[in-house]
């Protein structure tokens, strides 16, 4: 560019984008914990201050890459919204896997506790969890409130789970659920289609048989 050319001014959404890029790339390079202000200013061609500008503090930066994947984790989760139906948990949890391996490193740092103690980025991914939850508890639900012929536990009683005992359990499997695929990021013979069918014979394991069809 000549010395007569003039920059491109951009918008401060459109500047604010372009240094959240370059946070994501270092990110996924050297690790969530090892991002600076500093380096994203240096690799963005930028002032450590315009970084601090528009996110903050490190933590700031960071929590903004954190947002940035449990957005795109939102957005897939938010897509495979349709009717009740035995193929749910296979398209809710393709979608899973398929936007966390999308960003794997990041998605690594993150369950191995990036952030943990960062009250704002715990807000963030309990959204991604609730919304993985939701997706998969409604078809649970509908198996569990659809049978008419409960089978009686040993003293009799109704063994259908109510939505309260469905969500805890949900909750509880996702945690299951971001570990396993951790691990399988970390390195796994096993492919994306097998590690889809594991999760869902552990969430039918946790919750009940969510692949057949509805009991009438």
């Amino acid at each position: 560019m000549s010395r007569d050319t003039p920059r491109t001014r951009l918008e401060p959404a459109d500047r604010r984008r372009e240094l959240l890029v370059v946070a994501e790339r270092l990110a996924a390079a050297d690790g969530i914990g090892s991002l600076s202000t500093q380096a994203v200013a240096t690799a963005a061609g930028a002032s450590k201050a315009l970084v601090f500008h528009y996110f903050g503090s490190v933590v700031g930066l960071q929590r903004a890459v954190v947002s940035a994947a449990v957005d795109d984790l939102l957005a897939a989760l938010a897509a495979t919204e349709g009717p009740v139906s035995p193929e749910r948990p296979v398209v809710v949890l393709d979608a899973f896997i398929t936007t966390v391996t999308a960003r794997r490193e990041l998605w690594t740092d993150i369950w191995r506790g990036a952030l943990h103690d960062d009250p704002q980025t715990q807000e963030i991914l309990a959204d991604a969890r609730s919304l993985l939850v939701e997706r998969l508890a409604r078809r649970s639900t509908a198996v569990h409130a659809s049978s008419t012929s409960p089978t009686p536990d040993a003293s009799g009683g109704d063994q259908r789970l109510g939505p309260d005992a469905l969500a805890l359990l949900s909750r509880g499997w996702v945690a299951l659920a971001e570990n396993t695929t951790a691990a399988w990021l970390a390195g796994s013979p096993l492919t994306q289609h097998e590690l889809r069918d594991l999760l869902v014979r552990t969430l039918s394991a946790v919750l009940g048989d969510l692949t057949g069809p509805l009991p009438r």
